[in-house]
């Protein structure tokens, strides 16, 4: 019998994961998806433009630097980025992340503003670069909601204070969220009524036309409006620097010292981590809807080289935009064509409306940001944690109160700490049988330095020791799970015989380092000590390879290497030797 040619499965090529638009622009339905695209991008480009000149304020450089920042920072993402539909562009969040580290460094002119804000742009793409090289895409299973959350509703209630200097007409004061409030507030005597006036009918205008009259562009209207009333009545109120005609030059900042870049990376860390979890966020909550399979990796490639995109034409730094990329999704978008077609939009408004913003009021500009922000600002979702984690709900509570009475980077620093903490000593726990399920859950848990007792139904497995280990086995918290499964060996030991094998659940450890191959070793190396052998359960291929490689899958045995932790219990507990599954999850 001729030899039978057995095809191999086919996946995507590595063009297609390092360059997605291979995959959909060559298979892209020009008759059926075009005109959504098209009118998605229409719609899109009335929130996006008024949204990103307001949040250039938010940055402290001049309007026409959120527009800037946009074309090329949609077409990079469009061309490297998962999600179909996502708005990668000017944000809040980064914006004023984006002005602390631009404020530390003391500027000394506008220009000199400017310079840093694409600078810091062009050193958070870097970072993205070297974070999706370096596959830390698994940072994302450890941002914490609670500190997230805290530090979006504080950030969009500094965000709202701060523009309330520029609807009342008075300038701004320094210090933190409480101290320009009443500042605002006790110069009420110095108000301009009539900027003030035209704010809160634009605020008012911008929420009526949301919530009764959908199909009207808001922030649009209001801005065409609050321009038509400048220039027919000429009133004494403050206006939007004239935004210069033409498309923003291609370049690389220049004049910067090295210590300078050094401090903008250092910032662009902290940029990196907000933007990211906004627009990871955000991206998120649409595939729930679109079905997008996202790599986190990928979205740090994609980040990286729209944020670059956004600094090499003089624009600030972005993110993913929920609030955009919905409209996008309800506007009928069908692909990332939509927000090709919106990067083209922008361009024609530089190129052919830019001084037509020359009568745009600072007090509608500020209207257009407080009602974007408006929904951010909530503690709804703080509050919610107040019903999951006491713990969470009281740091959500600290983050926001940080990040008003402080500032954002003080605050972020929390959430690195944070961080840092949750990644060394993650959530670990013994495991036991439920009578009624035959799942395996937690008897007794850690998390953090915390331990309690799990599901009271979760019964010990006569001739078997269960472990799981809840993060990526890394340098940080290698110790953490080397002493923990060394202590349930000494807790058994205490209460009775010892089994003679310790089942180690790895579904959630989908990556190790060599620091945490050498914990594994290590643990079986103190086991055998006990006479008690190791097994794996729910091995994922980038672990393996890791074991593989340090030689610690061949001191365990490929035999004790197993697909389900059944698998590894029926194993362990049957009367003849211990026979693997072979293949690792």
């Amino acid at each position: 019998m001729a030899d039978q040619v057995v095809a191999r499965p086919t996946g995507p090529s590595r063009l297609e994961r390092w360059f997605p638009i291979g995959a959909w622009l060559p298979k892209y339905d020009w008759r059926s998806s075009l005109t959504p695209d098209l009118i998605a991008a229409i719609s899109v480009a009335a929130l996006l433009i008024p949204e990103s000149m307001g949040y250039a304020s938010v940055a402290g450089v001049p309007a026409q630097i959120g527009l800037y920042a946009a074309p090329l920072a949609l077409i990079g993402y469009a061309l490297f980025g998962g999600s179909r539909l996502l708005v990668f562009a000017a944000a809040g969040s980064v914006a004023a992340v984006s002005a602390g580290v631009i404020t530390g460094l003391h500027p000394h002119s506008q220009s000199m503003t400017v310079t840093l804000a694409a600078a810091l742009a062009l050193a958070t793409g870097v970072v993205f670069l070297v974070g999706g090289l370096v596959k830390l895409g698994w940072i994302v299973n450890f941002m914490s909601k609670a500190v997230i959350a805290g530090f979006i509703t504080g950030m969009a209630i500094q965000i709202i204070v701060g523009q309330l200097g520029h609807v009342t007409g008075v300038e701004e004061s320094s210090g933190n969220t409480f101290q320009k409030l009443w500042s605002v507030l006790s110069h009420i005597s110095s108000w301009n009524w009539t900027s003030t006036a035209v704010g809160l009918l634009a605020i008012a205008l911008i929420f009526t036309l949301q919530r009764y009259l959908k199909a009207v562009p808001a922030a649009l209207t209001a801005v065409v409006l609050g321009s038509f009333y400048v220039a027919i009545a000429n009133p004494d109120i403050e206006l939007v620097k004239k935004i210069p005609k033409g498309l923003p030059s291609f370049a690389v900042p220049t004049g910067l010292s090295g210590a300078t870049w050094a401090t903008l990376l250092l910032g662009a860390g902290v940029v990196a981590l907000v933007g990211f979890s906004e627009g990871w966020g955000a991206e998120s909550a649409i595939a729930s809807k679109t079905h997008d399979e996202l790599d986190a990796n990928q979205e740090f490639r994609a980040f990286g080289v729209g944020s670059i995109g956004a600094g090499l034409l003089g624009g600030m730094a972005v993110a993913g935009s929920l609030s955009k990329s919905s409209a996008a999704m309800t506007a009928g978008a069908k692909s990332q064509m939509a927000n090709i077609f919106l990067a083209g939009f922008v361009l024609l408004t530089l190129l052919l409306f830019a001084p037509l913003f020359q009568w745009l009021p600072e007090a509608v500009l500020a209207a257009v940001v407080i009602n974007a922000m408006w929904g951010s600002a909530s503690p709804k979702k703080v509050m919610k944690l107040r019903h999951d984690d006491r713990i969470d709900f009281v740091l959500g509570i600290i983050t926001g109160i940080a990040v008003l009475a402080i500032d954002l980077l003080p605050a972020m620093v929390l959430s690195i700490i944070y961080l840092i903490y949750r990644v060394s000593y993650p959530g670990r726990a013994e495991l036991g049988q439920d009578e009624k399920t035959g799942d395996f859950e937690a008897r007794h848990w850690m998390s953090g330095t915390k331990q309690g007792e799990g599901n009271p139904g979760a019964r010990a497995v006569p001739g078997v020791m269960l472990y799981r280990f809840d993060a990526p086995l890394v340098f940080s918290n290698a110790g953490a799970f080397k002493s923990s499964g060394q202590q349930i060996l000494i807790d058994t030991a205490a209460r009775g015989p010892l089994p003679p094998a310790l089942v180690i659940d790895f579904e959630e450890v989908f990556y190790t380092d060599a620091s945490g191959a050498e914990s594994i070793r290590g643990l079986k190396r103190y086991a055998s000590g006990y006479d008690v052998e190791i097994l794996i359960a729910r091995l994922h291929a980038d672990a393996r390879q890791t074991l593989a490689r340090d030689g610690v899958l061949a001191e365990i045995g490929e035999d004790h290497i197993y697909d389900s932790v059944h698998a590894a219990v029926a194993a362990s507990t049957s009367s003849r030797e211990p026979e693997g599954m072979g293949s690792g999850r």
